[in-house]
């Protein structure tokens, strides 16, 4: 079996003396932003030589000086199936909208969400969308978590969405979330100036780590008991799980989030993170857009549960 190259992307890494004695797909992992599962597929297809030669597994030892060829094939492009699934709307023209996306549902298909994302049920509410992102990804400008409510960019031009992205590119859209956490972070308010990458051990999860990718988050504690805090958080960038990473970089992860804290006992069943105003000047017309998304009501409970304040619009206005 030999490598494929007809559509895809080829790295040729060498094993430095550091990395001398390494596990195969352990020295894979920690240059190339693939899981070990991955790596396994890629090597099991024959898409990995090892100083020109198949490596028999994984677990293999490299050593100083050898050549590690990966080669990691285009996917296949899947053909989306309209979704009619309600969302609301906030603001649209022939350019632009402002949606809400729920909870639960990610942004455009992944492993086990071939046809119950986002991009399902924009095709199946837009007639046009920007082919920019590609046929899997039409309109998508920015994304959310999975796990995360809350607004939405979608770009139904080609020209909105290359301004769009340039705009979020240089923080030029202004994007308040609200959170609700375990403690509270050490100071009332203050900005975390911290790179994120992929985290050196569990290549699943994000981390603060030296050499990662600038990531800028302000907050504001709006209201807090000895135990959760409910903030206002503001982000310049947009880094995979940067909210996440951040609260719990500071010692107050967000509740709910059982990746980077813990579950959310019995007050909610996903990350409290709820990204609740959106404002920005309109790519095409001199226009001012600002947009606000009420809390959706597994947020506003779980705030009520613990006996804190509700955040309103002028609040994330006024504090952020």
């Amino acid at each position: 079996m030999s490598l494929l190259r007809n559509r895809g992307i080829r790295k040729v890494l060498r094993v430095s003396d550091e990395f001398a004695g390494t596990r195969l797909d352990r020295f894979l992992e920690t240059h190339l932003d693939l899981s070990r599962s991955r790596i396994k597929k890629l090597l099991d297809e024959g898409h990995i030589l090892l100083n020109g030669g198949i490596p028999r597994k994984a677990g293999v030892k490299v050593f100083a000086g050898a050549e590690v060829e990966v080669f990691i094939p285009e996917p296949e492009p899947l053909e989306l199936v309209p979704w009619d699934l309600d969302i609301k709307v906030y603001f649209e023209d022939e350019h632009l909208a402002v949606i809400e996306k729920p909870a639960g549902i990610p942004v455009h298909p992944a492993a086990g969400h071939a046809q119950d994302t986002l991009a399902n049920v924009l095709i199946s509410r837009f007639p046009v969308l920007s082919p920019l992102g590609g046929r899997e990804r039409p309109g998508i400008v920015h994304r959310l978590d999975k796990d995360t409510s809350g607004l939405m960019v979608v770009a139904k031009t080609e020209e909105a969405h290359m301004i769009m992205s340039r705009m979020f590119q240089d923080k030029k859209v202004k994007k308040i979330y609200v959170t609700v956490c375990w403690r509270k972070p050490p100071f009332l308010s203050g900005t975390v100036d911290a790179p994120i990458g992929r985290h050196p051990v569990d290549r699943k999860k994000m981390a603060v780590v030296e050499g990662g990718r600038e990531a800028i988050t302000k907050y504001v504690v709006f209201d807090s008991s000895d135990r959760f805090s409910v903030l206002l958080v503001r982000i310049y960038t947009g880094r995979t799980h940067q909210i996440r990473v951040h609260m719990h970089h500071l010692g107050c992860p967000v509740l709910g989030d059982a990746i980077y804290g813990r579950k959310g006992l019995d007050l909610i069943h996903r990350q409290a993170l709820h990204a609740a105003y959106l404002d920005f000047d309109h790519p095409v017309r001199s226009e001012r857009i600002s947009v606000f998304s009420p809390l959706p009501e597994d947020v506003r409970q779980c705030i009520e549960k613990l006996g804190l304040k509700l955040p309103e619009r002028q609040d994330l206005e006024k504090l952020l």
